[in-house]
């Protein structure tokens, strides 16, 4: 009777143990990595800019200016949107080519592979990358014309900060320090567990 109630207690104690464990593991899963959208768009570089906003941030008041400038801005904007419309195979096959990978790496927990994908998803994407720096070059020069000096040093900025926003966070530094920490409790349980066996 004695043997029966034992093996019941070490028998429910090992489903206990096993569950936690699997509960852990599941929770090692980033839910920024989950969570975050993958915008091929954003990789290669592209920006549509609302031509009234430039104005208002760039302080221009000479109508003309602002009619140079609002020209420019929307020949840029079309031709972004043609690069757009051009690409959306390229852009389709790079969204489910990392979106597969991602789901690998949470899978197996190597990490390297999110960091291989996006250097291969960045090579798909050099062409149009290319493309969009040249339409960039070309509206800058058209605004370098007609802005005054301090209005295309905002301009610059004010374009940098836009490209700062296409960029997505670090996921996998945030995913990789999480593993870290886990591991360093693990170690510190191992050796409490060595310290109560002496």
């Amino acid at each position: 009777m004695k043997s029966l109630i034992y093996t019941f207690i070490f028998a429910l104690f090992f489903n206990t143990t096993l569950y936690s464990q699997q509960r852990g593991n599941h929770g090692n899963s980033s839910p920024q990595a989950a969570q975050q959208k993958i915008i091929p768009e954003n990789m290669a570089g592209i920006i549509s800019y609302d031509f009234d906003e430039v104005i208002k941030k760039l302080k221009i008041k000479k109508t003309p200016t602002k009619i140079i400038v609002s020209k420019a801005i929307t020949t840029h904007n079309n031709k972004i949107n043609e690069l757009k419309t051009f690409n959306y195979e390229t852009f389709n096959n790079v969204k489910s080519f990392l979106t597969k990978k991602r789901n690998e790496a949470k899978l197996s927990r190597d990490f390297t592979i999110i960091r291989e994908a996006r250097m291969k998803a960045n090579e798909m994407l050099a062409p149009i990358r290319n493309k969009v720096i040249a339409q960039k070059n070309s509206l800058n020069s058209t605004l370098k014309k007609e802005l005054s000096e301090k209005q295309f040093k905002k301009w610059l900025k004010y374009q940098q900060s836009k490209l700062k926003e296409l960029k997505p966070k670090n996921t996998q530094q945030s995913m990789q320090s999480s593993q870290n920490k886990q591991q360093i409790q693990r170690n510190r349980q191992m050796q409490g567990m060595n310290r109560r066996r002496y």
